[in-house]
């Protein structure tokens, strides 16, 4: 499997994860000129942009997310949010770090804007 089919792969656990546990996928993949979302969903009140991250292990996937990164990821979360027009919603930034075989950690609120 090469690196694009990896993360496509990993997206598609990682909504399957959250789904299970209780979050409504809005989008996946979600482009804009600034930037790109992996996963978009809600729980509750939060609308939550996620960034999905397969590496070898967890130190490696959570440290891989940059702070250039996180700008461009939200960047394009407040695009969605005022097309969508959900400016007075609660926002949350989600990490999911995948690890072989099945490791899976959802970091809440992994970084703030």
């Amino acid at each position: 499997m090469n690196t694009y089919q990896k993360g496509i792969w990993s997206e598609r656990f990682a909504a399957l994860y959250l789904m299970c546990k209780g979050y409504s996928i809005l989008k996946m993949r979600y482009k804009t000129k600034f930037g790109e979302v992996d996963i978009i969903a809600r729980k509750g009140s939060y609308i939550v942009f996620t960034e999905v991250k397969y590496r070898p292990d967890y130190d490696r996937g959570a440290f891989s997310i940059s702070s250039v990164a996180k700008k461009r990821i939200a960047k394009a979360a407040s695009h969605y949010l005022m097309v969508k027009g959900h400016e007075a919603e609660d926002v949350r930034f989600d990490a999911l770090i995948l690890s072989p075989p099945f490791y899976i950690r959802h970091i809440k609120n992994a970084w703030t804007i």
